[in-house]
Formats: C-alpha cells, sequence, structure tokens
C-alpha cells in the first residue's frame, strides 16, 4: 500500500505549498479547514503544537513583521493507508528578509476526511545540512 498516485502527489503538494502562502498563513478560516481536528506539529525546536496553537500564532506573523520566506522541494510521498498520506521534503527558511536560510527536512501525514477533503494530521520539521536550492542563487 506504499505507492502514491501521480495526481494525489501534485494535489497534496499544493497543499503544502499553499500552507506557506501570506495570503493562507495570515487566514484563520483558511488554515482550520486545511487542518484536522487532530492536528500535531513538532517544531524544528522540538516543541509541540495543536491546531488552536497554530490558529493563534500564524495569522500574527505578518504583523509582527515576521513574514517568512520559504523554499520547498524534492517532494516525495507514500500511501499508509487507503486514506492516509505522507509526504516528505526539504524545506529552506528565511525568518527576516535578508537573514540566513535554515534548513530543514519536513515530513506531513494527510488524511482524507469524511467529507473527501485531504486534511493535515501531523507535521515535523527536523534540522538538516544546508542543501543547493533548485532554481535559485543563495
Amino acid at each position: 500500500m506504499n505507492k502514491i498516485k501521480a495526481q494525489l502527489l501534485e494535489q497534496l503538494v499544493e497543499c503544502e505549498r499553499a500552507l506557506m502562502r501570506d495570503d493562507v498563513r495570515a487566514d484563520a478560516a483558511r488554515l482550520s479547514a486545511m487542518l484536522d481536528s487532530d492536528f500535531i506539529e513538532v517544531s524544528v525546536d522540538g516543541r509541540r503544537l495543536d491546531k488552536v496553537n497554530v490558529l493563534e500564532r500564524l495569522p500574527k506573523e505578518r504583523t509582527k513583521g515576521r513574514k517568512p520566506i520559504f523554499h520547498n522541494q524534492d517532494f516525495t510521498g507514500r500511501m499508509l493507508s487507503d486514506d492516509v498520506a505522507q509526504i516528505s521534503y526539504s524545506a529552506a527558511l528565511k525568518r527576516i528578509k535578508g537573514g540566513q536560510w535554515h534548513f530543514s527536512m519536513r515530513m506531513s501525514i494527510w488524511r482524507l476526511n469524511d467529507d473527501e477533503q485531504w486534511r493535515l494530521v501531523y507535521h515535523q520539521g527536523s534540522p538538516c545540512e544546508p542543501f543547493a536550492i533548485k532554481g535559485q542563487e543563495r
């Protein structure tokens, strides 16, 4: 049950990338619709966050001047069951314009809910060695 269909992988990559866009991060309702009620995140610094924490924190990023810059690449995926998919990728993040890139390996678990919508159930970022950012000079 490991193979993920290309169309589903593409759909979930778009969902991952949407969660990094300013317009989505600033909109608690849109974020809430993408996150499962059981959502858990383990941040790069080891903190455990739930859906409530994320909905409180992300929409305030822009107003606090902490608007991050994201880059992600090398997405892979696999099915854990008929309605659960795992996505992994390399990510780079700048917390402030002109700041340093911070590199991590990311993993997300998405679950298909009763309404036939994929919702993010789990996300984790683990620091990693710097890597070449494809299509961009560092």
